[in-house]
């Protein structure tokens, strides 16, 4: 396996329900305070060596009325890095599952990537990319129709003809794509953060929006092992495109995909 780990930073968004509301109501804009949180979990976290808090700097739990069955809720990690990202989210996971919280069709698991040092032609490449593996992407996730059609839906086909259209000249900015995602929006409705386009299994609006690229395809898990090799070949895209690597494309990528499709027999049902 060629080895594409970098310094790029990523952020987690897990959702669960079964989240014991109970013990930290009321809810300040949304927010969990931590100082709620049963006095056992927080332990746990600090624990692991992981901060708790309201800031983007912590690990956070917000609300979330898209996930069904009672209790719902959404973890958010703050940036992370490298090996010892991954080891927090595995600690993040481990005791979010031994606390009570559990996933169910309507969860999902989402990955932000930093993007900041993308410009037009990474991003065409990465979709470009995405679009050759996406299929195989949805092939693989099982139990995970409901949320294809609404929250992660497929790349618009007409994409790579779209694509084409866009000349080295125009690709000097990210305007020319930027045209393309968004279609006939206004630019008002484009700084929206729940911007329609949001809901695909790849979403660029968050790119324009802060700066990352979001990867929604993966359904809510807890087990560690199937978000970390999620994690890492979702990363492994990013560099592909950021590389240049289209052409050995699938014989780098394919390793890390095949882990993380492998690691899916640990699923929940």
């Amino acid at each position: 396996m060629e080895h594409l780990l970098s310094e790029r930073t990523f952020g987690i968004e897990v959702e669960v329900f079964r989240f014991p509301y109970g013990f930290f109501l009321p809810i300040d804009d949304g927010v969990m305070p931590p100082y709620r949180l049963p006095q056992e979990m927080s332990e746990a976290f600090r624990g692991a060596g992981l901060k708790l808090g309201r800031e983007e700097d912590s690990w956070r739990f917000v609300e979330d009325h898209s996930i069904m069955g009672g209790g719902g809720i959404e973890m958010l990690s703050p940036r992370l890095v490298g090996a010892r990202g991954l080891y927090e989210v595995r600690q993040a996971l481990r005791i979010l599952k031994a606390h009570g919280a559990r996933v169910n069709e309507s969860c999902g698991l989402h990955v932000h990537h930093d993007a900041a040092d993308f410009g037009c032609q990474e991003l065409r490449a990465l979709l470009e990319l995405v679009l050759d593996w996406e299929p195989l992407i949805y092939e693989a996730i099982p139990n995970n129709e409901k949320r294809v059609g609404k929250s992660c839906r497929p790349l618009p086909p007409k994409l790579v003809e779209l694509l084409g259209g866009c000349s080295e000249e125009e690709c000097i900015s990210t305007r020319c794509l930027q045209v393309i995602w968004y279609g006939n929006e206004e630019d008002s409705q484009r700084n929206e953060r729940y911007n329609e386009t949001r809901y695909h299994g790849l979403n660029l609006h968050s790119y324009w929006f802060r700066g990352t690229v979001e990867f929604r395809y993966m359904r809510g898990t807890l087990v560690g092992e199937v978000a970390e090799s999620w994690i890492l070949f979702t990363h492994a895209l990013m560099e592909a495109a950021k590389r240049g690597l289209a052409k050995e494309a699938s014989k780098i990528l394919s390793p890390y995909f095949e882990r993380w499709r492998e690691s899916l027999r640990l699923l929940e049902p």
